[in-house]
């Protein structure tokens, strides 16, 4: 996971899930990702034990992966390099080990990125490309006069901008700004003005939709992340939402996704977050419910 340093301690998901794993009498370590050694077929790690829920510490030992039931990646993106290299040794230990159980399982963190994963559901999407060819970006701008470019291994919002046919010769420096700034290929995106009622946060245990939050933007805004200022409220899942949720079961369960967060946008897929995903906070406030308990006992039962 990250460092504390780096985190909302009061609405963070690793947080919380770490002060319910404590109340619930499981033995909780914390380590950074820049800890990670690989040696002998083994993964080893710098990791300090979590004495409490209010987050005290021992001191960094070394630990050995093997020895714990169950092992949480909890890294925010940006999804580089180190993440990557994290994530292949993190294979390499699965090979060899049978222990621990990853949540979520490394191989597919690595081959399903967040922004990459829903084009497997391409049929669920807005109409959407990744470029970094300015005429196809041009012919598809022309072609729905209002699309949202996104840096494809980013979180939280950052970096995403919405463009319009009508702004001209604004529109090629835009998008070359964005392809200099991040140094990646983009996804283009059809707009969906109903954003404005809202982008839908779905959490899903073991495939299975477990807990809904609409987040509306501000006033003016598009982007609906609520540490953007967008506001969360209590919603529910369509008769098509839930088929979504139905499509993307067999492929979550076959690449060992457990903890996963999709987004809708006017009943389409827009993103499939595998990572970190959030909202589990504001779901157990907005419906007075425990998600956290939930994941810790399906856990529990796994192993």
């Amino acid at each position: 996971m990250d460092p504390f340093s780096k985190l909302n301690l009061k609405t963070d998901t690793t947080i919380s899930l770490i002060k319910s794993g404590v109340r619930l009498g499981i033995e909780i370590w914390v380590a950074d990702p820049r800890d990670l050694s690989f040696k002998i077929n083994k993964v080893s790690t710098l990791a300090r034990n979590i004495t409490n829920d209010k987050l005290k510490s021992g001191l960094k030992k070394e630990v050995l992966l093997e020895n714990f039931d169950l092992f949480f990646i909890r890294q925010d993106p940006p999804f580089d390099m180190n993440y990557i290299s994290n994530c292949y040794l993190l294979e390499l230990h699965k090979k060899n080990n049978k222990k621990p159980y990853f949540i979520n399982d490394p191989t597919g963190i690595k081959n399903f990125t967040e922004k990459i994963f829903p084009l497997y559901f391409h049929d669920l999407m807005p109409e959407t490309v990744i470029t970094s060819d300015i005429t196809n970006f041009k012919e598809f701008l022309k072609e729905h006069t209002v699309v949202v470019v996104k840096p494809l291994y980013l979180k939280g919002g950052e970096g995403i901008t919405k463009i319009t046919h009508s702004s001209g010769s604004k529109n090629v420096r835009t998008f070359k700004k964005i392809l200099k700034n991040y140094g990646a290929p983009v996804v283009v995106q059809k707009f969906i003005n109903k954003v404005k009622f809202g982008d839908k946060r779905v959490i899903l245990l073991d495939g299975n939709p477990c807990g809904v939050l609409n987040r509306i933007p501000k006033e003016g805004q598009f982007k609906a992340n609520l540490h953007l200022g967008g506001v969360a409220e209590k919603s529910f899942l369509t008769k098509e939402e839930k088929q979504i949720c139905v499509k993307l079961k067999p492929v979550l369960k076959k690449n060992k996704m457990f903890l996963v967060g999709i987004d809708l946008i006017d009943g389409r897929l827009t993103e499939i977050n595998v990572t970190s995903p959030t909202g589990i906070n504001q779901i157990n406030q907005l419906y007075d419910t425990d998600l956290l308990a939930k994941i810790w006992t399906i856990l529990k039962n796994k192993i």
